[in-house]
């Protein structure tokens, strides 16, 4: 039977990955500040939370092999974390770099406030490759629906599902039923959505 480990390596193979890291918050204030790190951390995951529940587009989107990503501040025992948990596709040196690479600036806004983090911030991508591996926690038991699609095919699928509806209910519409003529627009029709299917 194989280990866990070696089962949870198997997802690499062109599926979704997940990650779960667990960073300690910063005591006290940044000199100057009236607010605490904690608090400064606060108002940078509202602002997320906020312009998402607006549908206003927040700089993560940018990364679109996200399935699901959470901030969580928990506070036990004298200390507050920031737990961090994602679902995505591919490998996860390859996720962090698109952090890494599109969007450094918003991740230090996060992570900034926790302690231990790199001073070259995201953008020194050693740095912060090391920085998440030292807190990574191994996930136990992880599970996908759709393990062998990418976002990127599932939301592909679902436009090109969209668009052979709506060339039914047009061709329906019209009352055609010359079999030359159906033929001919389904090829055109296939022509003009064949990016749809090219993954």
């Amino acid at each position: 039977m194989a280990s866990l480990q070696s089962a949870q390596d198997a997802r690499f193979g062109g599926g979704v990955n997940e990650l779960t890291i667990i960073t300690e918050i910063k005591p006290g204030r940044p000199a100057g500040s009236v607010l605490t790190y904690k608090q400064q951390l606060e108002k940078v995951l509202e602002s997320i939370r906020s312009r998402e529940v607006a549908g206003i587009a927040t700089p993560i989107r940018l990364v679109s092999t996200i399935h699901f990503a959470r901030w969580i501040i928990w506070s036990a025992e004298g200390r507050d974390r920031l737990i961090f948990t994602s679902n995505y596709d591919g490998s996860m040196w390859q996720y962090l770099r698109d952090f890494s690479s599109l969007i450094a600036t918003d991740m230090d806004r996060v992570w900034g406030k926790c302690e231990g983090y790199p001073a070259g911030g995201c953008r020194d991508f050693d740095a912060f490759w090391h920085y998440v591996l030292d807190h990574q926690v191994e996930t136990s038991c992880f599970f996908a629906a759709l393990p062998t699609q990418s976002l990127r095919q599932r939301e592909a699928q679902t436009k090109f599902n969209a668009a052979f509806n709506q060339f039914v209910a047009q061709h329906y519409a019209t009352g055609q039923s010359d079999p030359a003529k159906f033929y001919q627009a389904f090829q055109q029709f296939l022509m003009e959505n064949h990016s749809y299917r090219a993954d």
